[in-house]
Order: structure tokens, then sequence, then C-alpha cells
């Protein structure tokens, strides 16, 4: 049986992907620069959000108490 002889890797410089703006990624301005909201428009969208967010995240951590709790009673 003949083995196949691997080809070695040569690197020729070619990109795959487009790394263009790579450089405002990292390095980019601030966020709240380029938003422009006032200090009563921006708390006004910091409480919308926990609004939103703030249920969800303790549904969550009550699952996760009442797992545990059961785990408890389970293993006692």
């Amino acid at each position: 049986m003949k083995k196949d002889k691997k080809r070695k890797y040569v690197d020729d410089g070619h990109t795959v992907y487009n790394m263009d703006g790579i450089d405002e990624m990292r390095y980019g301005s601030n966020p709240k620069e380029n938003v422009g909201l006032t200090r009563k428009e921006r708390w006004a969208a910091i409480r919308a959000a926990l609004a939103v967010f703030l249920p969800k995240f303790l549904l969550v951590l009550g699952c996760f108490a009442i797992v545990a709790i059961l785990m408890y009673f389970w293993l006692m």
C-alpha cells in the first residue's frame, strides 16, 4: 500500500475575511459620546432596560433557588 505524502503548508499571505474596520472596533470611541442623550433620557433608558430584564433575571434566579432547595431535601 502506498502512503500519500502530506503537502507542506506554505502561507501565501492572503486573507480570507475583510479586515477593514478592525481598528475602529478595538479603539472605538466611548459609546456615551455617540448616542447624544440627555441625562433624563439616559436614566429613562436605563430604567426601561431594567424593567424589561430584571423580571427575567429574578425568574431565573428563583428557578435556581427552587432547584437548590429540592436538591437539599432530596440529598438529606
